[in-house]
């Protein structure tokens, strides 16, 4: 059962191109396109890399900046069919006259280039790979400055997410719903979960702790058949009055692979 579940030396970037001049000039009678704003945003990502039979399910978490020159920075947490890597990267991007942003990452594994839709005011949505044999789509987040407590997870937090288990020989689907309360780094919660089209409900309390001086941290859990689980979590923070308005996780059990975003009521 899942309760979850998603640095290679590289040519040197073009010069980016964010500032005004990056944004390119639409055709006469066109909405100019919106300017790629600069700020810290949480990324989940999900799909497969190559294909057919030798399809491998992907799933990423991202912790990204956009600096105010077009260069790019960030930290990645990666899952490839049973296993995982991390570590950090570099880039840069620039807007095309399509109004998309291209963005290039120096991953330690690999360059990786991506194309990104933007909402009206410059902030990044969506995102699919547009590296070779990687089909692979992304939501985005806006996060706050600063590190990340514990206890701005404090509340009700709930979720519906998808993926996958391995069983026997292959990968089949899972389907959770959670529901969930937190208290100062402490979770108690209620899985309603479909394996492979196998149904079971389970509760399971856990803790989190983050790294100093940041978002990222590690989530432990235990439901109630003993079963133990491991996640990478990026608390996705927002305003330090309110807290955080969620967390994403990606779960580090082989057998299990999802991506999940846990929403703060």
């Amino acid at each position: 059962m899942s309760l979850a579940a998603i640095s290679l030396a590289a040519p040197v970037l073009a010069a980016p191109l964010l500032g005004a001049a990056a944004v390119a000039q639409p055709a006469a009678g066109t909405t100019a396109c919106p300017k790629p704003q600069p700020g810290r945003f949480a990324v989940m990502g999900t799909g497969n890399r190559g294909s057919g039979a030798a399809a491998t399910p992907t799933a990423h978490l991202l912790e990204e900046r956009w600096l105010p020159d077009g260069t790019v920075r960030g930290t990645a947490a990666e899952r490839q069919g049973r296993s995982e890597r991390s570590g950090s990267y570099s880039g840069a991007l620039s807007v095309t006259a399509a109004c998309v942003v291209e963005l290039e990452r120096r991953l330690p594994w690999g360059v990786e280039r991506t194309e990104v839709v933007l909402d009206g005011r410059g902030r990044p949505l969506y995102s699919i790979s547009r590296s070779p044999g990687a089909v692979i789509t992304s939501r985005w987040l806006p996060m706050g400055k600063g590190s990340c407590s514990e206890g701005q997870l404090d509340g009700l937090v709930i979720s519906q997410q998808s993926g996958l288990s391995w069983q026997g020989k292959a990968w089949v689907p899972n389907a959770v719903v959670q529901r969930e309360q937190w208290r100062s780094g402490s979770v108690e919660g209620i899985a309603l979960i479909s394996t492979n089209g196998m149904g079971e409900t389970v509760r399971y309390s856990g803790s989190l702790q983050l790294k100093p001086s940041s978002c990222w941290g590690e989530l432990q859990e235990r439901d109630s058949q003993g079963n133990s689980y491991r996640y990478k979590a990026l608390v996705v923070s927002g305003h330090k009055r309110s807290g955080a308005r969620g967390y994403f996780y990606l779960q580090r059990d082989p057998d299990d692979l999802t991506v999940g975003w846990l929403v703060r009521d």
